[in-house]
């Protein structure tokens, strides 16, 4: 759909060309229509009201992002933008905010995104691209909203091979971005700006860059109309057809074993507390998707597990799986696919998923919002309070009563080590759920899945925000701070790795510092990349077949052992080791009452390894030092 959308908003198709690809692809009449109406009301925003605006420019760009209702611009420094930064020292609208590292302003953007649904704007010099790519290609795979602006070498010196040139700066972007446009005319600039903002948060999102080179931004005198940018957006409103909702809601209505799978696209749209409302009506199991967020309750009886990196419980016994805004379950994200003889019904707004590979016995191209609702209503339509109920009990007494042993087998493991120090990670996770707040956001990026197991994530209470659906390290320190710069009234938990922190994230504290982000950060700290290890045995034949020979050549993280409340204090932050799980409750604490006093805290959590090799502090014994033969 991106492209259909994109066609029609360059010009290149006309609207009943439009119209008539969309009922192709199985969209209904009534969202095919309410799609080209709102792409003709941003196609004739030329007819609202607009101003003349005179600059250079930095300052035209500026200006637009004043028009979009932009606050915060995210930045890593460069010469190349320096009209820009005189633009935003004369407002009193935009604020900027410096990253220290181009990949680590792309997190804390990615993370005010996802933190707030709206359009994040980042502004970075082209030589610091590269930096970026890591974190792009995250919020790319978590379909984020990012417009990207960089500056560049003058449009007369390109081609050169000179200073910080390279023959095409768009291309290493073309993977990670759903549209990318150098500007090479001044009077283009707001243009395009425009239609930037408007492509980025277009549902589906996805980061779009927009290079300008150093000379434009420094062109004086460029007459520009400005317009309000909400005269160009696109609301995506599409509703299913509704032969396919009744054939949907009857199937689940005479399914055995029906099973939902849900992905991001439920929480985008806002349907959580539909789809929430849609499996305790019938009682139907719910798996969660690939996604970066908890769109179903972790908690719940009716859930069945994770259908990405995770084996769902029922998912090879299902006969009705109805499939709601998340990729189809297969071994690509470590996961199994349901069986051959099940009838699949796949909806999506991101329709051209759809049947890539799993044969799809009803395909449902509309928003997951709308899809969710009249599900509801259809099934309430076909069936009697009594006949859901009749399906509902059954299913919910089993649900329960497989939930608590589940539960009660999940406690038993735990006790084992419930005490232990290093801490069990089970234990940190559940006495701090126990201590935050019940609105608490809590982005995650740990490696283990302790957080989502331990703690209680649901519509109406706290909300988990990762792992990046990217799993590329090195995102949930930055991802933290633009959560609680999205939402400064919540409070904003960054659980990471050690490992994870070390993957050039240290320099993001200082944004935290400089800026009074009151995030407690919390590191497991095990000097070890346990799921790496695990994999790497995993994948070893020497591992397999002589395990007593098996060494871990790479992910002991030990030998220096880092103190990261050392590491904070260097950049202002004060911090507090946690090494025994009695202390757990009092250095929370401490932690609350320093961002309630707005300032971040750095927990520092000794946390057990866990794994094959887990026991082993071994590593190559290597010293440069050592094998000196002049000694300087």
């Amino acid at each position: 759909m991106r492209d259909l959308v994109k066609k029609l908003l360059d010009n290149d198709m006309s609207r009943r060309d439009f119209g008539r690809a969309m009922l192709a692809m199985g969209f209904s009449s009534t969202a095919a229509q309410s799609l080209l109406t709102s792409v003709a009301q941003a196609q004739d925003a030329t007819e609202s009201p607009g101003y003349e605006f005179t600059g250079n420019g930095g300052e035209i760009v500026a200006e637009c992002l004043q028009a979009a209702g932009v606050e915060y611009v995210f930045d890593a420094n460069s010469t190349g933008q320096a009209t820009f930064y005189d633009a935003v020292g004369q407002s009193d609208r935009l604020k900027l905010i410096i990253g220290l590292q181009e990949g680590q302003a792309t997190a804390i953007a990615h993370g005010y995104e996802l933190a707030s649904g709206r359009t994040a704007v980042l502004f970075l010099g082209s030589i610091g691209m590269p930096n970026t790519l890591c974190n792009l290609y995250n919020a790319w795979k978590d379909r984020s909203s990012l417009l990207v602006f960089s500056d560049g070498q003058a449009s007369t010196q390109t081609g050169r091979d000179g200073f910080q040139q390279v023959q095409d700066w768009m291309a290493p972007t073309e993977q990670f971005t759903k549209w990318r446009w150098k500007i090479s005319h001044a009077d283009r600039i707001a243009e395009m700006t425009r239609r930037g903002f408007k492509l980025a948060g277009t549902p589906p999102g996805g980061p779009v860059y927009i290079k300008i080179p150093r000379d434009l931004l420094g062109t004086p005198n460029i007459k520009q109309t400005i317009y309000p940018q909400e005269s160009f957006q696109v609301p995506v409103n599409m509703a299913p057809q509704p032969e396919l909702i009744e054939r949907t809601a009857r199937l689940l209505l005479n399914a055995e074993r029906p099973m939902i799978n849900v992905g991001q696209e439920v929480t985008r749209g806002g349907a959580a507390p539909a789809v929430l409302e849609l499996a305790e009506m019938l009682g139907i199991p719910v798996s969660q998707g690939f996604s970066v967020f908890g769109d179903f309750p972790f908690a719940h009886p009716l859930f069945s597990g994770f259908a990405g990196m995770g084996f769902p419980g029922g998912l090879r016994r299902a006969d009705v799986f109805l499939n709601l805004g998340a990729l189809m379950p297969d071994e690509s994200i470590i996961t199994a696919s349901p069986r051959d003889t099940a009838t699949v019904i796949n909806a999506r707004l991101e329709y051209d998923v759809i049947a890539n590979r799993h044969p799809t016995d009803i395909a449902i191209a509309a928003g997951m919002g709308e899809t969710t609702r009249a599900l509801l209503e259809a099934i309430r339509a076909n069936s009697t309070e009594a006949q859901r109920k009749a399906l509902r009990e059954p299913r919910m007494a089993k649900a329960e009563s497989s939930f608590k042993r589940s539960r009660e087998r999940m406690l038993k493991r735990a006790e084992k080590t419930w005490n232990d120090a290093p801490i069990a990670a089970e234990r940190l996770c559940y006495e701090m759920d126990q201590l935050l707040e019940e609105d608490a956001i809590v982005v995650v990026e740990t490696g283990g899945r302790d957080p989502q197991n331990w703690m209680t994530f649901a519509p109406g209470k706290k909300q988990v925000i990762g792992p990046t659906t990217g799993y590329a390290l090195g995102w949930g320190i930055g991802a933290g701070i633009g959560a609680k710069m999205a939402q400064p009234d919540k409070q904003v938990v960054a659980m990471v790795g050690d490992g994870a922190m070390l993957f050039g994230q240290i320099e993001a504290l200082w944004t935290a510092a400089r800026y009074e982000v009151p995030v407690i950060f919390v590191v497991f700290n095990n000097r070890s990349y346990d799921g790496e290890r695990g994999r790497i045995a995993l994948f070893s034949p020497l591992a397999r077949s002589q395990r007593e020979n098996w060494k871990d050549m790479s992910c002991y993280l030990g030998n220096p052992d880092i103190n990261f409340v050392d590491v904070a204090r260097g950049f202002g932050i004060a911090g507090a080791q946690l090494q025994q799980p009695g202390d757990i409750k009092k250095v929370v604490r401490r932690a609350m009452d320093a961002t309630r006093e707005g300032r971040p805290f750095m927990i520092d959590a000794s946390i057990a390894r866990r794994g094959p090799g887990a026991e082993s502090t071994w590593h190559p014994d290597i010293s440069i030092a050592r094998n000196r033969t002049r000694k300087v």
